[in-house]
């Protein structure tokens, strides 16, 4: 048999001693283990620094893909934690998946192994243990990093933009020169009224770093959420969060935001009233004069689109040219109803044209409607009553629930033929026609039977309940989408679930036209 070896270490075994849970031991502990059982190891898999709920360890996944093709027949882990401590994936591949591939999981320490069915138990118990075990963990490191905010340290990964980390003081920020002369630039500007797309188009002009990339030039190790094989530019988004952020007065602000949940790394940003604010921590950038009234104008100049709203496809669409994110702009002309036209851009081609050439504008307006005139002729295809196929009346969804039914009946059937059998023959017992011995054999067969068949029961009436749900869920889609055709106008909500992006390709010289894809989420 082959094995596949699976090793992890995170950050949450720091507190453990090295060696006991270092990766190489792991790997011995377990390459001794197969070879006193005679397995033939196919792969040894290592995951470090990467936390047991976590979905995304590459080995982990890799290991995962291998084993859907069948390639080894055990995987061996130190235990059942090392393999994952997330519940939901314990019930998933070693009760699921593994199951369906034919293939064993062995935890040496803790004892478990998916051939001996007696265990299940013991596998979930101890999947809920270390899920458990990894939430408590969340909260205390929450309580701990919340703690040193309201000390006043500074606990992020990187240093704001302007600032260093003191190296003689963990938690303590002080001024970069060259990066804190053009924090100061940008307040200066922003004072005189120049709005944050031309102090975004200024810097990039001016070939001045943006923050990412002044991180990686100067060899910090930090990512950009959207790499590419040019330098990140300057934004307006950026530049506005930059002049919103009053950590450059000397006010240390943080907890802003936080994970939805520590399996998640999705976070949602917090009401200002919950932001932690310790004054006076580090030496500012920004005089608060300043500050106050750059908030002022910005409080003034601030929109998000027709009457302060997000436009519904704020993100979705994407030059077809360098597919960066088009960004909305207006104009001088109005729409009959007295609102400004609004157009769409190369977000790219306005900060560096070098980049991209598409300076096609695009109206935001036409955009919107032709998303909606596409929505409404899929939902008109798909839920018009004079071009719906309908189901046959023997599909094998329906005999299955058909057959579960009969199978129901029958055994409800049989349990009351027995129960009536057992007090007939309780009758006999009292009658004299049976004696005692005889009465309790067949009583407890007769209970046995009906025992088996009520279980049986059970669990038909949880599958045909399953089937119902999923019925009922069937249909309130089908109505939710057939409501589509019927929207007056395209929402957000509406954009977000039904659109994965649009492409808009540059206007064609000749003819003048400008084709548009639109690229869909089902």
């Amino acid at each position: 048999m082959r094995a596949a070896i699976y090793c992890r270490l995170s950050k949450e075994d720091e507190h453990k001693t090295g060696e006991s849970e270092s990766i190489q031991n792991q790997k011995s502990m377990l390459i001794e283990y197969a070879v006193q059982k005679g397995f033939d190891i196919y792969q040894i898999y290592s995951d470090e620094d990467y936390s047991g709920i976590d979905r995304d360890r590459p080995a982990f996944n890799a290991m995962i893909e291998a084993a859907s093709q069948h390639r080894f027949d055990v995987v061996l882990a130190k235990t059942q934690s090392r393999f994952t401590r997330d519940m939901e994936l314990v019930e998933k591949y070693l009760h699921g998946k593994f199951v369906e591939w034919g293939i064993r999981f062995i935890a040496v320490v803790d004892h478990v192994d998916t051939d001996d069915r007696a265990n299940k138990k013991s596998r979930q118990i101890n999947g809920l243990v270390n899920e458990w075990y990894l939430e408590d963990l969340s909260n205390n490191v929450r309580s701990v990093l919340d703690h040193k905010r309201r000390e006043g340290q500074y606990i992020a990964s990187f240093a704001l933009y302007g600032y260093r980390k003191d190296p003689d003081a963990r938690g303590h920020l002080v001024i970069d020169p060259e990066a804190a002369a053009v924090v100061e630039r940008m307040f200066e500007m922003a004072r005189s009224g120049i709005g944050t797309h031309k102090i975004a188009q200024i810097l990039n002009s001016e070939g001045v770093p943006s923050p990412t990339a002044y991180k990686q030039q100067h060899g910090v190790p930090y990512k950009a959420v959207m790499q590419g094989p040019e330098p990140p530019l300057w934004g307006p988004a950026t530049v506005y969060q930059m002049l919103r952020n009053r950590t450059y007065t000397g006010d240390l602000v943080q907890g802003r935001h936080k994970k939805v949940s520590y399996k998640s790394k999705r976070t949602v940003w917090l009401p200002t009233s919950q932001w932690i604010v310790v004054p006076g921590t580090h030496e500012p950038i920004i005089d608060r004069e300043t500050f106050e009234t750059v908030q002022q104008m910005l409080q003034g100049r601030a929109r998000s689109g027709a009457g302060g709203q997000v436009h519904p496809l704020a993100r979705l669409v994407v030059c077809g040219s360098c597919g960066a994110v088009m960004e909305q702009t207006g104009s001088g002309s109005v729409r009959t109803d007295g609102a400004r036209r609004r157009y769409l851009r190369c977000r790219t081609h306005q900060r560096a044209p070098e980049r991209c050439s598409n300076k096609t504008c695009t109206s935001l307006d036409a955009l919107q409607d032709l998303v909606l005139e596409r929505i409404r002729e899929y939902a008109a295809s798909w839920f018009d009553p004079q071009q719906i196929e309908l189901p046959e009346t023997d599909t094998p969804a329906r005999r299955r629930v058909q057959a579960l039914k009969e199978e129901r009946r029958r055994l409800q059937t049989d349990v009351d033929r027995r129960r009536k059998a057992i007090q007939e023959l309780y009758l006999d017992k009292v009658s004299g026609l049976i004696d005692t011995e005889t009465f309790a054999q067949m009583n407890a067969a007769f209970l046995q039977q009906v025992q088996q068949a009520e279980a049986r029961i059970a669990v038909l009436e949880a599958d045909l309940g399953q089937q119902q749900v999923w019925e009922d869920a069937r249909a309130a889609q089908m109505e939710r989408v057939t409501e589509l055709a019927k929207v007056p106008v395209l929402t957000r909500e509406l954009a977000v679930l039904l659109v994965h992006r649009v492409v808009v390709s540059p206007k064609d010289p000749e003819t003048g036209q400008q084709a548009v894809t639109i690229e869909w989420n089902f």
